[in-house]
């Protein structure tokens, strides 16, 4: 199915939808912060 086969949406459905994206793509994006903090801290312990 491609992008033309999908019938009109209500935009509300696609802001809601691209909301979620943004969110989880924040939330992903803060987990591998923290990851990378801690590889730091590791590696200076383990130096």
């Amino acid at each position: 199915m491609n992008g033309q086969d999908i019938p009109d949406r209500p935009k509300q459905h696609l802001d809601q939808k691209l909301s979620r994206s943004e969110e989880a793509r924040r939330i992903v994006s803060e987990y591998a912060d923290e990851l990378r903090q801690l590889i730091k801290k590791l590696q200076k312990k383990l130096s």
